[in-house]
Protein backbone atom coordinates (compact mmCIF):
# COMPACT_ATOMS: atom_id res chain seq x y z
CA UNK A 1 0.00 0.00 0.00
CA UNK A 2 3.15 1.90 -0.07
CA UNK A 3 2.69 3.62 -3.17
CA UNK A 4 -1.08 5.13 -2.30
CA UNK A 5 -0.22 6.39 0.59
CA UNK A 6 2.90 8.02 -1.93
CA UNK A 7 0.28 9.26 -4.29
CA UNK A 8 -2.38 10.48 -1.55
CA UNK A 9 0.20 12.62 0.09
CA UNK A 10 1.00 14.41 -3.56
CA UNK A 11 -2.54 14.21 -4.10
CA UNK A 12 -3.72 16.20 -0.63
CA UNK A 13 -0.49 18.79 -1.11
CA UNK A 14 -1.53 19.66 -4.93
CA UNK A 15 -5.71 19.36 -4.64
CA UNK A 16 -6.44 18.79 -0.94
CA UNK A 17 -7.96 15.57 -2.15
CA UNK A 18 -8.41 12.84 -0.03
CA UNK A 19 -9.43 9.27 -0.93
CA UNK A 20 -11.70 7.18 0.31
CA UNK A 21 -10.63 3.86 1.88
CA UNK A 22 -13.98 2.67 -0.57
CA UNK A 23 -12.11 4.01 -3.58
CA UNK A 24 -9.04 2.51 -3.07
CA UNK A 25 -9.67 -0.49 -5.70
CA UNK A 26 -10.78 2.10 -8.47
CA UNK A 27 -7.41 4.75 -7.76
CA UNK A 28 -5.10 1.75 -8.07
CA UNK A 29 -7.03 0.38 -11.30
CA UNK A 30 -6.73 4.45 -12.53
CA UNK A 31 -2.85 4.42 -11.47
CA UNK A 32 -2.07 1.12 -13.25
CA UNK A 33 -4.32 2.69 -16.41
CA UNK A 34 -2.27 5.85 -16.51
CA UNK A 35 1.28 3.85 -16.15
CA UNK A 36 0.59 1.69 -19.19
CA UNK A 37 -1.06 4.80 -21.04
CA UNK A 38 1.91 7.07 -20.95
CA UNK A 39 4.46 4.02 -20.81
CA UNK A 40 5.77 4.34 -17.46
CA UNK A 41 7.80 1.72 -15.79
CA UNK A 42 6.60 2.39 -12.23
CA UNK A 43 4.59 4.51 -9.86
CA UNK A 44 7.70 6.76 -8.83
CA UNK A 45 8.05 8.16 -12.55
CA UNK A 46 4.43 9.06 -12.69
CA UNK A 47 5.31 10.70 -9.09
CA UNK A 48 7.91 12.81 -10.67
CA UNK A 49 5.92 13.92 -13.71
CA UNK A 50 3.17 15.15 -11.92
CA UNK A 51 5.77 17.04 -9.58
CA UNK A 52 6.77 18.95 -12.68
CA UNK A 53 5.55 22.36 -13.91
CA UNK A 54 4.42 20.66 -16.94
CA UNK A 55 1.36 21.06 -19.68
CA UNK A 56 1.29 16.86 -19.25
CA UNK A 57 1.27 16.96 -16.03
CA UNK A 58 -1.10 19.18 -15.93
CA UNK A 59 -3.10 17.22 -18.43
CA UNK A 60 -2.60 14.42 -15.58
CA UNK A 61 -4.01 16.60 -12.77
CA UNK A 62 -7.02 16.92 -14.91
CA UNK A 63 -7.38 13.04 -15.44
CA UNK A 64 -7.28 13.19 -11.39
CA UNK A 65 -10.11 15.35 -11.02
CA UNK A 66 -11.88 14.05 -13.09
CA UNK A 67 -11.82 10.30 -11.95
CA UNK A 68 -11.85 11.30 -7.77
CA UNK A 69 -14.72 13.75 -7.83
CA UNK A 70 -18.14 13.36 -8.69
CA UNK A 71 -20.05 16.00 -11.41
CA UNK A 72 -23.06 15.75 -9.62
CA UNK A 73 -25.19 18.87 -9.92
CA UNK A 74 -29.04 19.93 -10.49
CA UNK A 75 -30.58 23.61 -10.61
CA UNK A 76 -31.77 24.69 -7.49
CA UNK A 77 -30.36 22.04 -5.32
CA UNK A 78 -31.34 21.85 -1.33
CA UNK A 79 -34.24 23.91 -1.62
CA UNK A 80 -33.91 24.86 1.90
CA UNK A 81 -30.51 26.81 1.22
CA UNK A 82 -32.18 27.78 -2.12
CA UNK A 83 -34.57 29.46 0.07
CA UNK A 84 -32.51 31.21 2.37
CA UNK A 85 -30.53 32.57 -0.67
CA UNK A 86 -34.07 33.78 -2.16
CA UNK A 87 -35.43 35.09 0.59
CA UNK A 88 -32.94 36.10 2.91
CA UNK A 89 -29.25 36.67 1.80
CA UNK A 90 -29.72 37.96 -1.99
CA UNK A 91 -32.81 40.36 -0.93
CA UNK A 92 -29.90 41.85 1.66
CA UNK A 93 -27.38 42.14 -0.36
CA UNK A 94 -29.40 44.04 -3.46
CA UNK A 95 -30.60 46.40 -0.17
CA UNK A 96 -26.89 46.51 0.73
CA UNK A 97 -25.73 47.48 -2.82
CA UNK A 98 -28.31 49.55 -3.92
CA UNK A 99 -26.69 52.34 -4.32
CA UNK A 100 -23.37 50.92 -6.35
CA UNK A 101 -25.47 48.85 -7.90
CA UNK A 102 -22.72 46.25 -7.63
CA UNK A 103 -23.13 42.44 -6.21
CA UNK A 104 -20.21 39.85 -6.83
CA UNK A 105 -21.25 35.91 -6.18
CA UNK A 106 -18.92 32.72 -6.52
CA UNK A 107 -20.00 29.56 -6.78
CA UNK A 108 -16.50 27.43 -5.87
CA UNK A 109 -16.69 24.00 -7.25
CA UNK A 110 -19.58 25.13 -9.45
CA UNK A 111 -18.77 21.51 -11.52
CA UNK A 112 -21.25 21.63 -14.68
CA UNK A 113 -22.49 25.17 -13.99
CA UNK A 114 -26.18 24.44 -12.26
CA UNK A 115 -25.35 26.05 -9.11
CA UNK A 116 -23.81 29.74 -10.74
CA UNK A 117 -26.90 28.98 -13.49
CA UNK A 118 -28.84 29.03 -10.36
CA UNK A 119 -27.96 31.76 -8.55
CA UNK A 120 -28.43 33.86 -11.91
CA UNK A 121 -32.05 32.68 -12.19
CA UNK A 122 -32.90 34.15 -8.77
CA UNK A 123 -31.25 37.47 -9.39
CA UNK A 124 -33.45 37.86 -12.32
CA UNK A 125 -36.38 37.11 -10.26
CA UNK A 126 -35.40 39.27 -7.20
CA UNK A 127 -33.64 42.18 -9.88
CA UNK A 128 -36.22 43.56 -12.07
CA UNK A 129 -33.85 46.09 -13.74
CA UNK A 130 -30.72 43.80 -13.26
CA UNK A 131 -29.31 45.02 -16.51
CA UNK A 132 -28.57 48.16 -15.10
CA UNK A 133 -26.56 46.49 -12.26
CA UNK A 134 -22.79 45.62 -12.39
CA UNK A 135 -23.29 41.54 -11.48
CA UNK A 136 -20.17 39.33 -11.63
CA UNK A 137 -21.34 36.17 -11.43
CA UNK A 138 -18.14 33.33 -11.76
CA UNK A 139 -18.32 29.64 -11.39
CA UNK A 140 -14.77 27.75 -10.41
CA UNK A 141 -13.97 24.06 -10.62
CA UNK A 142 -10.78 22.21 -10.94
CA UNK A 143 -11.88 20.23 -13.58
CA UNK A 144 -11.59 21.53 -17.18
CA UNK A 145 -14.04 18.61 -18.22
CA UNK A 146 -17.01 20.19 -16.69
CA UNK A 147 -16.20 23.62 -16.87
CA UNK A 148 -16.93 22.80 -20.57
CA UNK A 149 -19.88 21.14 -20.17
CA UNK A 150 -20.58 24.61 -17.93
CA UNK A 151 -20.20 26.98 -20.99
CA UNK A 152 -22.05 25.17 -22.95
CA UNK A 153 -25.06 25.09 -20.94
CA UNK A 154 -26.75 22.31 -22.43
CA UNK A 155 -28.61 20.05 -20.02
CA UNK A 156 -30.64 17.31 -19.53
CA UNK A 157 -34.07 17.12 -18.26
CA UNK A 158 -32.22 15.51 -15.10
CA UNK A 159 -30.60 18.08 -14.62
CA UNK A 160 -34.21 20.19 -14.29
CA UNK A 161 -35.68 17.51 -11.81
CA UNK A 162 -36.56 19.50 -9.37
CA UNK A 163 -37.92 22.89 -10.86
CA UNK A 164 -41.34 24.45 -11.58
CA UNK A 165 -42.56 25.52 -14.71
CA UNK A 166 -41.35 29.65 -13.76
CA UNK A 167 -37.82 28.16 -14.33
CA UNK A 168 -38.28 25.88 -16.64
CA UNK A 169 -39.31 28.63 -19.49
CA UNK A 170 -35.86 29.64 -19.37
CA UNK A 171 -34.94 26.43 -21.28
CA UNK A 172 -35.31 25.76 -24.71
CA UNK A 173 -35.20 22.15 -26.81
CA UNK A 174 -31.59 21.33 -28.73
CA UNK A 175 -30.19 18.67 -30.04
CA UNK A 176 -29.87 15.26 -28.96
CA UNK A 177 -32.79 15.90 -26.45
CA UNK A 178 -30.92 18.39 -24.70
CA UNK A 179 -31.77 21.64 -23.24
CA UNK A 180 -30.13 24.77 -23.95
CA UNK A 181 -30.13 27.40 -20.80
CA UNK A 182 -31.50 30.94 -22.22
CA UNK A 183 -28.38 33.31 -23.20
CA UNK A 184 -29.80 36.03 -21.01
CA UNK A 185 -28.85 33.82 -18.13
CA UNK A 186 -26.10 32.27 -19.43
CA UNK A 187 -24.43 35.30 -20.40
CA UNK A 188 -24.24 36.55 -16.91
CA UNK A 189 -21.73 33.86 -15.86
CA UNK A 190 -18.43 33.78 -16.73
CA UNK A 191 -16.59 30.50 -15.34
CA UNK A 192 -12.99 30.05 -14.62
CA UNK A 193 -10.15 26.61 -13.53
CA UNK A 194 -9.36 27.61 -9.88
CA UNK A 195 -7.34 24.86 -7.51
CA UNK A 196 -8.92 26.13 -4.27
CA UNK A 197 -6.10 24.81 -2.72
CA UNK A 198 -2.77 25.92 -5.19
CA UNK A 199 -4.53 29.56 -6.82
CA UNK A 200 -3.59 32.77 -5.15
CA UNK A 201 -6.24 34.20 -4.07
CA UNK A 202 -7.74 36.78 -3.66
CA UNK A 203 -6.44 38.28 -6.85
CA UNK A 204 -7.69 40.65 -9.47
CA UNK A 205 -10.85 38.79 -10.31
CA UNK A 206 -11.24 37.04 -7.09
CA UNK A 207 -11.92 39.17 -4.13
CA UNK A 208 -14.37 41.61 -2.09
CA UNK A 209 -16.75 38.93 -3.16
CA UNK A 210 -20.56 39.64 -1.74
CA UNK A 211 -21.36 35.58 -1.16
CA UNK A 212 -19.07 32.53 -2.07
CA UNK A 213 -21.19 29.25 -1.94
CA UNK A 214 -18.87 26.44 -2.02
CA UNK A 215 -21.42 23.30 -1.41
CA UNK A 216 -20.06 19.95 -1.06
CA UNK A 217 -16.65 20.28 -2.00
CA UNK A 218 -14.88 19.86 1.84
CA UNK A 219 -16.08 16.55 1.60
CA UNK A 220 -13.43 15.35 -0.56
CA UNK A 221 -10.43 17.55 1.49
CA UNK A 222 -8.51 16.53 4.60
CA UNK A 223 -9.04 19.10 7.73
CA UNK A 224 -5.83 21.16 6.82
CA UNK A 225 -7.09 21.89 3.45
CA UNK A 226 -10.34 22.91 4.52
CA UNK A 227 -8.49 25.21 7.06
CA UNK A 228 -5.99 26.52 4.22
CA UNK A 229 -8.90 27.31 1.88
CA UNK A 230 -11.81 28.81 4.57
CA UNK A 231 -8.91 31.24 5.16
CA UNK A 232 -8.45 32.45 1.69
CA UNK A 233 -12.42 32.46 1.50
CA UNK A 234 -12.80 34.72 4.53
CA UNK A 235 -9.97 36.77 3.35
CA UNK A 236 -11.83 36.89 -0.35
CA UNK A 237 -15.49 38.18 1.41
CA UNK A 238 -15.80 41.42 1.49
CA UNK A 239 -16.91 42.50 5.49
CA UNK A 240 -20.66 40.97 6.23
CA UNK A 241 -20.44 38.94 3.16
CA UNK A 242 -21.50 35.28 2.87
CA UNK A 243 -20.32 31.98 2.97
CA UNK A 244 -22.39 28.82 2.29
CA UNK A 245 -21.05 25.32 2.11
CA UNK A 246 -23.05 21.57 2.61
CA UNK A 247 -24.43 20.62 5.63
CA UNK A 248 -22.26 19.90 8.52
CA UNK A 249 -18.73 20.81 6.23
CA UNK A 250 -17.00 23.17 8.80
CA UNK A 251 -17.03 20.71 11.96
CA UNK A 252 -14.90 21.85 13.71
CA UNK A 253 -12.82 24.39 11.96
CA UNK A 254 -11.68 27.50 13.74
CA UNK A 255 -14.46 29.90 12.76
CA UNK A 256 -13.17 33.65 14.62
CA UNK A 257 -13.28 35.79 12.22
CA UNK A 258 -16.60 34.66 10.98
CA UNK A 259 -19.76 34.69 12.92
CA UNK A 260 -22.47 31.69 12.32
CA UNK A 261 -25.93 32.38 11.68
CA UNK A 262 -28.84 29.99 11.72
CA UNK A 263 -31.83 29.04 10.20
CA UNK A 264 -33.89 26.21 9.74
CA UNK A 265 -33.05 25.03 6.93
CA UNK A 266 -29.34 25.60 7.16
CA UNK A 267 -25.98 27.07 8.80
CA UNK A 268 -24.69 30.39 7.01
CA UNK A 269 -21.40 32.00 7.82
CA UNK A 270 -20.89 35.59 7.57
CA UNK A 271 -17.83 37.27 7.79
CA UNK A 272 -17.01 39.74 10.92
CA UNK A 273 -16.62 43.20 10.53
CA UNK A 274 -14.26 43.51 13.40
CA UNK A 275 -12.56 40.12 14.53
CA UNK A 276 -13.90 38.85 17.30
CA UNK A 277 -15.47 35.19 18.58
CA UNK A 278 -17.97 33.57 16.64
CA UNK A 279 -20.98 32.69 18.20
CA UNK A 280 -24.12 32.03 16.29
CA UNK A 281 -26.77 34.60 15.35
CA UNK A 282 -30.36 33.72 14.52
CA UNK A 283 -31.02 35.39 11.53
CA UNK A 284 -34.90 35.96 10.94
CA UNK A 285 -37.65 34.07 9.07
CA UNK A 286 -41.26 34.33 8.99
CA UNK A 287 -41.80 30.68 9.13
CA UNK A 288 -39.60 30.09 12.00
CA UNK A 289 -41.11 30.21 15.30
CA UNK A 290 -38.72 31.04 18.93
CA UNK A 291 -39.02 27.16 19.98
CA UNK A 292 -37.48 25.57 16.89
CA UNK A 293 -34.44 28.33 16.81
CA UNK A 294 -33.56 29.54 20.16
CA UNK A 295 -30.71 32.20 20.34
CA UNK A 296 -27.39 30.18 21.28
CA UNK A 297 -25.61 31.71 24.40
CA UNK A 298 -23.83 30.28 27.50
CA UNK A 299 -27.13 30.51 29.11
CA UNK A 300 -30.14 31.55 28.28
CA UNK A 301 -33.90 30.92 29.05
CA UNK A 302 -35.58 28.43 26.73
CA UNK A 303 -38.25 28.51 24.38
CA UNK A 304 -41.76 27.93 25.49
CA UNK A 305 -42.31 24.26 25.02
CA UNK A 306 -42.19 21.65 27.36
CA UNK A 307 -38.58 22.77 28.49
CA UNK A 308 -39.87 26.36 29.36
CA UNK A 309 -37.82 28.04 31.77
CA UNK A 310 -35.08 25.49 31.93
CA UNK A 311 -31.98 26.97 31.51
CA UNK A 312 -30.27 24.75 28.71
CA UNK A 313 -26.11 23.56 28.38
CA UNK A 314 -25.23 23.30 24.65
CA UNK A 315 -25.51 19.61 24.61
CA UNK A 316 -29.36 19.73 25.89
CA UNK A 317 -29.41 22.61 23.04
CA UNK A 318 -28.12 19.52 20.54
CA UNK A 319 -30.50 17.06 22.25
CA UNK A 320 -33.62 19.47 21.40
CA UNK A 321 -32.32 20.29 17.86
CA UNK A 322 -32.08 16.83 16.75
CA UNK A 323 -35.65 15.59 18.09
CA UNK A 324 -36.79 18.42 16.14
CA UNK A 325 -35.43 17.00 13.57
CA UNK A 326 -32.93 20.22 12.92
CA UNK A 327 -29.97 18.57 11.98
CA UNK A 328 -28.25 21.68 10.52
CA UNK A 329 -28.78 23.42 13.82
CA UNK A 330 -27.22 20.37 15.83
CA UNK A 331 -23.95 20.81 13.64
CA UNK A 332 -23.60 24.58 13.81
CA UNK A 333 -23.83 24.49 18.01
CA UNK A 334 -21.37 22.13 18.19
CA UNK A 335 -19.14 24.32 15.64
CA UNK A 336 -19.17 26.40 18.40
CA UNK A 337 -17.08 24.73 20.57
CA UNK A 338 -13.49 25.19 19.71
CA UNK A 339 -11.81 21.84 19.31
CA UNK A 340 -9.69 22.00 22.61
CA UNK A 341 -12.90 22.25 24.25
CA UNK A 342 -15.06 19.29 22.61
CA UNK A 343 -16.72 16.90 24.92
CA UNK A 344 -18.64 13.78 24.64
CA UNK A 345 -22.38 15.13 23.94
CA UNK A 346 -20.78 17.49 21.12
CA UNK A 347 -19.03 14.65 19.40
CA UNK A 348 -21.83 12.23 20.16
CA UNK A 349 -24.76 14.21 18.99
CA UNK A 350 -23.27 15.56 15.67
CA UNK A 351 -22.08 12.08 14.44
CA UNK A 352 -26.13 11.39 15.30
CA UNK A 353 -26.66 14.23 13.24
CA UNK A 354 -24.18 13.24 10.32
CA UNK A 355 -25.61 9.98 10.67
CA UNK A 356 -29.34 11.18 9.80
CA UNK A 357 -28.16 13.68 6.81
CA UNK A 358 -26.37 10.02 5.58
CA UNK A 359 -22.59 11.41 6.37
CA UNK A 360 -21.66 7.84 7.48
CA UNK A 361 -17.79 8.38 7.57
CA UNK A 362 -17.79 11.42 8.92
CA UNK A 363 -20.07 10.06 12.16
CA UNK A 364 -17.93 7.17 12.52
CA UNK A 365 -15.43 9.77 13.15
CA UNK A 366 -17.18 11.63 15.86
CA UNK A 367 -18.32 8.64 17.62
CA UNK A 368 -14.39 7.16 17.81
CA UNK A 369 -13.63 10.58 19.32
CA UNK A 370 -16.76 10.48 21.69
CA UNK A 371 -15.39 7.26 22.78
CA UNK A 372 -11.57 8.07 23.45
CA UNK A 373 -13.76 10.20 26.33
CA UNK A 374 -16.15 7.65 27.15
CA UNK A 375 -14.88 3.89 25.74
CA UNK A 376 -17.87 2.39 27.84
CA UNK A 377 -20.83 4.58 25.90
CA UNK A 378 -23.36 2.04 24.86
CA UNK A 379 -24.96 4.41 23.26
CA UNK A 380 -22.16 5.09 20.66
CA UNK A 381 -21.90 1.87 20.28
CA UNK A 382 -25.35 1.37 19.25
CA UNK A 383 -25.19 4.25 17.00
CA UNK A 384 -22.17 2.72 15.32
CA UNK A 385 -24.13 -0.33 14.58
CA UNK A 386 -26.46 1.84 13.08
CA UNK A 387 -23.86 3.38 10.75
CA UNK A 388 -22.34 0.07 9.99
CA UNK A 389 -26.01 -1.31 9.23
CA UNK A 390 -26.58 2.04 7.12
CA UNK A 391 -23.35 0.90 4.73
CA UNK A 392 -24.53 -2.83 4.81
CA UNK A 393 -21.67 -3.76 6.77
CA UNK A 394 -24.04 -6.55 8.73
CA UNK A 395 -21.22 -8.29 10.60
CA UNK A 396 -19.84 -5.02 12.32
CA UNK A 397 -23.29 -3.77 13.00
CA UNK A 398 -23.67 -7.51 15.32
CA UNK A 399 -20.84 -7.11 17.04
CA UNK A 400 -21.15 -3.76 18.09
CA UNK A 401 -24.73 -4.44 18.90
CA UNK A 402 -23.62 -6.93 20.76
CA UNK A 403 -20.84 -4.87 22.08
CA UNK A 404 -23.77 -2.54 23.50
CA UNK A 405 -25.48 -5.24 25.01
CA UNK A 406 -22.58 -6.11 26.92
CA UNK A 407 -21.96 -2.32 28.33
CA UNK A 408 -25.58 -1.94 29.06
CA UNK A 409 -27.92 -5.80 29.23
CA UNK A 410 -30.95 -3.36 29.80
CA UNK A 411 -30.42 -1.86 26.31
CA UNK A 412 -33.91 -2.61 24.82
CA UNK A 413 -33.06 -1.12 21.22
CA UNK A 414 -30.05 -3.00 20.90
CA UNK A 415 -31.51 -6.26 21.98
CA UNK A 416 -34.65 -5.93 18.85
CA UNK A 417 -32.28 -4.25 16.49
CA UNK A 418 -29.87 -7.48 16.80
CA UNK A 419 -33.18 -9.75 16.95
CA UNK A 420 -34.03 -8.64 13.21
CA UNK A 421 -30.74 -8.67 11.50
CA UNK A 422 -30.86 -12.98 13.03
CA UNK A 423 -34.52 -13.11 12.16
CA UNK A 424 -33.69 -14.85 8.86
CA UNK A 425 -30.57 -17.02 9.39
CA UNK A 426 -30.84 -17.71 12.76
CA UNK A 427 -34.40 -17.66 13.99
CA UNK A 428 -33.46 -19.38 17.11
CA UNK A 429 -31.36 -16.50 17.73
CA UNK A 430 -34.13 -14.13 17.28
CA UNK A 431 -36.78 -15.36 19.34
CA UNK A 432 -34.03 -15.34 22.23
CA UNK A 433 -33.34 -11.90 21.76
CA UNK A 434 -36.83 -10.98 21.54
CA UNK A 435 -37.44 -13.24 25.23
CA UNK A 436 -34.58 -11.30 26.25
CA UNK A 437 -36.00 -7.33 25.27
CA UNK A 438 -39.56 -8.48 26.41
CA UNK A 439 -38.13 -9.35 30.22
CA UNK A 440 -36.20 -6.40 30.23
CA UNK A 441 -39.57 -4.29 29.01
CA UNK A 442 -42.12 -5.61 31.39
CA UNK A 443 -39.24 -4.07 34.61
CA UNK A 444 -39.79 -1.08 32.99
CA UNK A 445 -42.37 1.68 33.88
CA UNK A 446 -45.21 1.58 31.14
CA UNK A 447 -44.75 5.10 30.25
CA UNK A 448 -40.62 4.51 29.64
CA UNK A 449 -39.94 6.31 26.63
CA UNK A 450 -36.82 5.21 23.89
CA UNK A 451 -35.92 8.00 21.90
CA UNK A 452 -34.11 5.14 19.37
CA UNK A 453 -37.57 3.17 18.62
CA UNK A 454 -40.01 6.45 18.87
CA UNK A 455 -41.82 4.37 21.00
CA UNK A 456 -43.19 3.39 24.65
CA UNK A 457 -42.87 0.64 26.81
CA UNK A 458 -46.45 0.11 26.69
CA UNK A 459 -46.51 -0.07 22.75
CA UNK A 460 -43.63 -2.33 22.71
CA UNK A 461 -44.60 -4.92 24.44
CA UNK A 462 -47.96 -5.84 22.85
CA UNK A 463 -45.86 -6.58 19.80
CA UNK A 464 -43.05 -8.73 21.31
CA UNK A 465 -46.36 -11.06 23.26
CA UNK A 466 -48.06 -11.30 19.85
Amino acid sequence: MMWLHAFQALLTTHTGLTIAPSDNDKVERFLQHRLAELRLPDLSDYLQLLETQSMLADQEWQHIAQTLTVPESFFLRDKGQMHILKEHILPELIQRNRHSRQLRLWSAGCSTGEEPYSLALLLHQLLPDIHDWDVMLLGSDINDKVLAKARAGLYTRWSLRDVGPEVQTYFQPAAHGLLSLDAAIRDKVSFRRVNLLQTPFPDLEINNIDLILCRNVFIYFDQQAIATVLDKFTRTLKPEGYLLTGHGELYQQSLEDLETRLFLESVVYQRCTNKRASLPTMLPRETITPTLLPKITSATVAPKTAITHTELTLAERMQHAYQQGDYAVVLAIAQTQPVQNADFDTYYWSAKAFACTGQYHTAENRLQDALALKPRSASCHYLLAHVKESQNDLESAKAFLHKTILLDETFVPAYLDLATLYEQAEPEKYQQLCAQALAWLQKLPPDHYFDDLAAHARELIPQLLS
